[in-house]
């Protein structure tokens, strides 16, 4: 299942919780008990280690995963 973060529009409280995206509007606040929130949307970043994905020979397209 997905991992949401909202921020309650009540406390203010940010929590997060793992919920299919057809139960959102079940999800409530931990501190105060509220159902009124706002995603929290947080920047996402990775690393790709080893060569570039033309030195890879595996019949991975190019992952660092194979090696």
């Amino acid at each position: 299942m997905p991992t949401y973060t909202f921020r309650c529009k009540n406390c203010g409280e940010e929590y997060t919780t793992f919920t299919s995206y057809t139960r959102l509007e079940e999800v409530k606040c931990p501190r105060c008990g509220s159902r009124e929130k706002e995603r929290v949307y947080r920047k996402v970043s990775f690393s790709v280690q080893g060569g570039s994905s033309s030195s890879c020979g595996g019949s991975c397209g190019g992952c660092s995963g194979c090696g």
